[in-house]
């Protein structure tokens, strides 16, 4: 992941940036997941699994229309 992509302010990110991130750290937990060893893989997956409830349940809840200033 870029370093510019770590140090991103959760608070200032857009309600759709911030769902697009949980996404993309999905992704990123899935990629690693697929070499990893055993231990390490149940963990990735894990993850992987929450960042994509967190997305979805910002995406149910109406968060992505409510654009904060």
């Amino acid at each position: 992941m870029d370093q510019d992509l770590k140090n991103v302010d959760w608070q200032r990110l857009l309600p759709q940036e911030r769902i697009a991130r949980c996404r993309m750290l999905a992704s990123e937990a899935l990629e690693r997941a697929a070499t990893a060893d055993a231990a390490m893989r149940k963990h990735y997956l894990e993850l992987a699994s929450e960042w994509t409830k967190l997305a979805d349940e910002m995406e149910r809840s109406g968060f992505d229309d409510d654009v904060q200033d």
